[in-house]
């Protein structure tokens, strides 16, 4: 079948993207298996879109979208209930960026509940049932031959005889497999589907019912070697992610024997089987063949195993779990038994006994194979339990207290497991045995844990820290502080914000997935409510307009303190920001004035809504703000006196006062239009005030109180006192950012001798280092590299750069060397952060800067990187907004860090002088033996003479450290 042309229409199947950042499966097999079935029966061109991998904003994804047009269908994968307003949300999206093209949604949840997602006041058009690829089929003809749709809902089906589909198509990820690995180290197939047990809490059966299919023998081990053909799978841990592998004895034999035969060797087979099937030989051949197996124990309780449909025989399947636990330590087998706790039915008797099998089966013999993974019951659509409720209820006593729980912008996973398992055992009692009984017994499975003595062992080490910190108290009294406000809330009345924002996306940034959670949390307290503010405040993040502590605060719900009394605060809070903004709703076209803009982040928000057609006018102390290219532009005012604003007397369409103030002064009423409208915070110095929205109503003035609040007050005009004192600028400390992995990079790569080099042996070359190393010294701006990762704190901004450099990486070398990185980075693990937050106040270092700037006046903010790579060395730049980053070990000894730092403040005033003695044609080379070399000694020398005069002079106290320090760093 000749290839469709570019330009034929095109099925679109989404995969909305899983809502995690650490070991994430690649692959998408559900729709690299559809999409290839319908090309190569309906010859339609298929392309896949992963929003795990899209990553961008919006727009991005928007124009992506286009690009792929024109558009015949398409397909959203509704997989998990946990999903379900992410993917209503992203068919809004799609349908305003492609109007009149059908959507169809699949999956579990559509499977299970199609309702949800088709009818009214639902996006989609239709929803495919079971197994996709026969009714898909059936609609892209129709669709081709000029038909309608046709049912919304389309009958339930299967694919009989798995050998009939066609190969998986691969290709259609394309575009994705030379980023494959930055989503995670697990590949994932499937080789079989179906399930013939009855579960009651799974929800296999609403997709895929009984009956178990595959591959025969030949076409599994044919896909895996064609798969094998795509990537290298040494790299990878390969998921044959079946709902049960290897269920006819015969077949699972014949595909392990041919495994081992046609040396098919992933770093690591994972999958998912039952152990009341294996014997010796199965437990040897999975051993040989590199897998590790998962097992749903579920229970150790016979009882419990029976309400469960786990089997008719309980006590001969606990006996097949010990038998495993046996031959693994015998065979080196590694695998896994998942724990459910809090199942309906569940009594603290049962608990017990699963504890105490747990414990016999994992912590008794010298050593094990197995590891544990303690789960709590969850209510899952499709499955027996939830198709039964009022049974389950009337049977046993449980309370099933959110039932339709995915309902939820926010606490969808609490809620899933908020229930009361029996009359005798209640949530709190469920969850306080849980987290007493299980940490201890998991430390104790880590301790005997015997892994395979290679690089697999981190995968298994992993899951055994996941499990401990899922297990913590602070996750305990979440949970627990959650169900108190859950029984405490009222019934919400209406249903949950309907968006057209698609979330998800760019989900390994760190800072989007804390700017997520807190859009949901506002969303399913239903303080937000309209799709444009949503966009807002996803697209402008406060860690780029503040320090990353005090934007910690703001996305958490709390306001950060200010700098002095009489200062502002960074922000407000995320969540009075919402409320403010809400009530203030700004509009496209806009005139609006932030009175104070602190840090420029509410006046990036409002520049957002009122668009490029608007103007939002910042007032600040600052000269510098990190504010957007577009409409919000800085506006500087004195601190008593603010001249300019007579020009805007009546032009105003809404005002932003951030800030307590005891009234609204009249003069600021003045610069409203007559429809204008003001945000104030009002009241007491000492005391809570009011978060307030003023406007006029048939000419007058009225407040409306919107909530109580506790803010930083106000100085100057209006405000709570007459002058500012003078404000200290903070040192904050940011442990999770890109150079801390970028700086790994360096460190295992040997450049030679080389001053930028930081190569350390005894974390040892990487595979790339010789090709990085080769990129570096071809490229005369070499360490514009090193500045460029400390200029962003996330990694996504760090790799969105590089994958597209700028300034004077901008060239044929720079892009060579950039991409060297970017494949080392793939590589590299980033160290893990500190265990205990690292101290921020830094009073030692904060009064050597007083020194030092004393005659600039007040020294600018100062962001410390934690970098261990560094050691005792660092890297320092200056950022557009005028924060000075320095990036150091900070778990070296404190003096030493004080004055390392202290050296790299001394550069900016130094360098200039120097630098006026030299061409600026000169590269900055880094190698010995060149001019950029003896230009680098000279800088370095000078920073260092000037740093040991300023103690000399202005802290002796300081000298016999910064003698140890010269001696150190050999200075």
């Amino acid at each position: 079948m000749n290839a469709p042309r570019a330009t034929s229409p095109a099925v679109l199947l989404i995969s909305p993207g899983i809502v995690r950042w650490t070991d994430l499966d690649f692959g998408l097999p559900h729709l690299v298996a559809l999409g290839g079935y319908l090309r190569h029966h309906t010859g339609v061109r298929v392309e896949i879109l992963d929003l795990n991998l899209e990553g961008g904003d919006p727009r991005s994804l928007a124009r992506r979208i286009q690009d792929l047009g024109p558009l015949l269908l398409v397909g959203i994968a509704a997989y998990t209930s946990f999903d379900v307003l992410r993917v209503r949300a992203l068919a809004r999206f799609v349908a305003e960026v492609v109007p009149g093209v059908p959507l169809v949604a699949g999956g579990y949840h559509a499977s299970a509940l199609p309702e949800d997602l088709v009818g009214p006041g639902r996006p989609f058009d239709a929803v495919v049932r079971g197994e996709g690829e026969r009714p898909m089929r059936a609609l892209v003809e129709r669709l081709l031959g000029g038909g309608e749709l046709g049912d919304p809902v389309l009958p339930r089906d299967v694919v009989p005889t798995m050998d009939e589909l066609p190969p998986y198509a691969w290709d259609l990820l394309d575009h994705y497999w030379p980023r494959a690995r930055e989503v995670g180290r697990k590949l994932q197939i499937y080789l079989s589907r179906g399930c013939t047990y009855h579960c009651t809490f799974c929800m296999e059966r609403a997709k895929s019912g009984y009956t178990w299919r595959a591959f025969s023998p030949e076409r599994a081990l044919d896909e895996l070697e064609r798969l094998g053909r795509k990537t290298d799978l040494s790299h990878w841990v390969v998921n044959l992610a079946d709902p049960l592998f290897g269920f006819q004895r015969r077949w699972r034999k014949t595909v392990l024997r041919g495994i081992l035969d046609r040396g098919i060797a992933p770093r690591q087979f994972w999958t998912l089987t039952r152990s009341d099937d294996l014997d010796e030989e199965d437990v040897e051949l999975l051993a040989r063949a590199r897998f590790s197996i998962g097992i749903g124990m579920e229970s150790g309780s016979p009882r419990m195993l029976k309400i469960m449909q786990k089997g008719n025989h309980p006590e001969r399947y606990l006996n097949a779990l010990r038998r495993l636990a046996r031959l693994s330590r015998e065979h080196g087998l590694n695998w896994a038994a998942n724990v459910i706790v809090g199942h309906p039915g569940e009594t603290l008797q049962s608990m017990q006994e699963t504890h105490a099998f747990v414990e016999e089966l994992f912590a008794t013999a010298s050593d094990t194979c197995g590891w544990v993974s303690i789960d709590p019951f969850r209510l899952y659509p499709g499955s027996a339990v939830h198709e039964q409720l009022e049974q389950w209820e009337a049977a046993h006593g449980a309370r099933f207290f959110h039932p339709r729980w995915w309902e939820s912008w926010y606490d969808g996973p609490f809620r899933a497991q908020h229930l009361d398992p029996s009359s005798e055992l209640s949530f709190e009692q469920r969850v306080a045995f849980m987290y007493s009984a299980y940490p201890s017994l998991i430390e104790r499975v880590q301790a005997n844990f015997r892994g395979q003595g290679r690089s697999v062992d981190r995968v298994f080490e992993r899951s055994l820290a996941e499990q401990r910190s899922m297990l913590s108290p602070a996750r305990r009294d979440q949970l627990l502080a959650l169900a108190q406000r859950a029984h405490q809330a009222k019934r919400r009345t209406t249903g949950p914000t309907e968006l057209s924002v698609p979330l998800g996306l760019q989900m390994k940034n760190p800072w989007l997935r804390k700017r997520e959670q807190a859009v949901r949390r506002l969303l399913d307290q239903g303080v937000l409510v309209t799709t444009d503010l949503v966009e807002a405040l996803l697209a402008h993040g406060p860690e780029a307009y503040m320090p990353s502590d005090a934007a910690d605060q703001v996305l958490a719900g709390r306001t950060p303190p200010s700098p002095a009394e009489g200062w502002p605060a960074p922000a407000l809070s995320i969540d009075l920001v919402a409320a403010g903004l809400e009530s203030l709703a700004p509009g496209v076209g806009d005139t609006l004035v932030d009175m104070t803009g602190a840090s420029g982040w509410v006046g990036a928000i409002m520049a957002h809504l009122v668009g490029p057609e608007g103007q939002v006018l910042v007032r600040t102390e600052e000269a510098q703000l990190a504010l957007p290219e577009g409409p919000a532009k800085p506006w500087v005012g004195s601190v008593n006196r603010w001249p300019e604003l007579g020009s805007l007397e009546g032009q105003v369409d809404g005002v932003w006062w951030g800030a307590a103030v005891p009234r609204v002064p009249a003069w600021l009423q003045r610069l409203l239009r007559p429809e204008g409208r003001l945000i104030a915070v009002v009241g007491p110095r000492f005391r809570p005030q009011m978060l307030t929205f003023f406007g006029r109503r048939e000419g007058a003035w009225h407040a409306t109180p919107l909530r109580r609040v506790s803010v930083p007050i106000m100085a100057g005009a209006g405000g709570w006192l007459r002058e500012r004192p003078r404000a200290v600028k903070p040192i904050t400390v940011h442990v999770d950012g890109a150079a801390a992995r970028g700086f790994e990079v360096f460190a295992r790569a040997d450049l030679g001798p080389d001053v930028a080099g930081l190569f350390d042996a005894a974390r040892g070359p990487g595979a790339w280092s010789e090709a990085f190393s080769e990129a570096w010294h071809a490229t005369p701006q070499r360490v514009m590299l090193q500045g460029e990762l400390l200029l962003h704190d996330t990694a996504d901004a760090l790799l969105q750069v590089l994958r597209a450099p700028r300034g004077r990486l901008d060239t044929t070398e720079g892009r060579a060397l950039c991409d060297a990185f970017l494949q080392a980075w793939e590589q590299v693990e980033a160290p893990e952060p500190p265990a205990s937050r690292v101290d921020d106040a830094w009073p030692e270092l904060q009064a050597l800067r007083e020194l030092l700037y004393a005659a600039q006046g007040a020294p600018p903010p100062l962001k410390l990187l934690h970098v261990p790579a560094l050691g005792g060395r660092a890297r320092a730049t200056q950022r557009a907004c005028g924060t000075r980053v320095v990036a150091t070990d900070l778990a070296q000894p404190r003096a030493h860090v004080v004055l390392q730092v202290l050296h790299e403040e001394v550069h900016p005033i130094t360098d200039p002088i120097v630098m006026e003695e030299w061409d600026d044609a000169v590269t900055r080379d880094t190698r010995p033996g060149t001019r950029g070399y003896a230009l680098h000694q000279a800088l370095e020398s000078t920073a260092v003479a000037a740093t040991e005069a300023l103690l000399q002079q202005r802290a002796p106290d300081w000298m016999p450290a910064f003698s140890a320090w010269k001696t150190r760093v050999g200075a």
